[in-house]
């Protein structure tokens, strides 16, 4: 049933929502592997790969970035949370926190993986936002702001998760 769920989701996927959709699964594996190197507990690097992952998805503009500066986020995210799995204090779901996750941003709706795209993805301004939506700039503005609201729910329910959880462990 996950898997059929999965599918029918894949298929109303925009080309450039999947590319990045891809791009973010290699990210959190890429996350995970280096963390396991560091660390050696690959529960504990799934979960800082996730949290790192949930973390960049608040603030979608980085997607844009490819390189050095989209590492150099990457890097500025984990170390703490790498630092805190050494220490023992960094709990949660890991690898099935990547899966919920992976699901609710294959659920998202067209509307918003458009705005996604043109706004985080390819950085287009205000006016050819509105352009390619079809509305004046007012409404591409409350379409932006309503993506971005939905990708920091998504974001906060895998952080939120977290501290739920570290709350339970003390």
């Amino acid at each position: 049933m996950h898997e059929e769920v999965a599918t029918r989701s894949e298929q109303d996927l925009l080309p450039g929502y999947e590319e990045w959709l891809e791009r973010l699964s290699a990210t959190y594996n890429s996350v995970a592997y280096c963390c396991f190197h560091r660390l050696r507990d690959r529960k504990a690097a799934e979960r800082v790969s996730v949290e790192v992952v949930a973390e960049m998805l608040a603030r979608p503009r980085v997607f844009r970035y490819f390189g050095l500066p989209y590492s150099g986020q990457v890097g500025r995210l984990a170390e703490p949370r790498i630092a805190e799995a050494r220490r023992g204090t960094t709990v949660g779901d890991g690898d099935s926190g990547w899966q919920e996750l992976l699901i609710h941003l294959r659920g998202v709706a067209k509307e918003h993986q458009e705005v996604f795209v043109l706004t985080c993805i390819e950085g287009y301004p205000d006016p050819e936002v509105a352009g390619a939506l079809g509305c004046d700039e007012d409404t591409a503005r409350l379409r932006q702001e309503n993506t971005m609201n939905l990708m920091q729910e998504l974001s906060e329910s895998v952080l939120t998760r977290r501290e739920h959880t570290d709350e339970d462990a003390h």
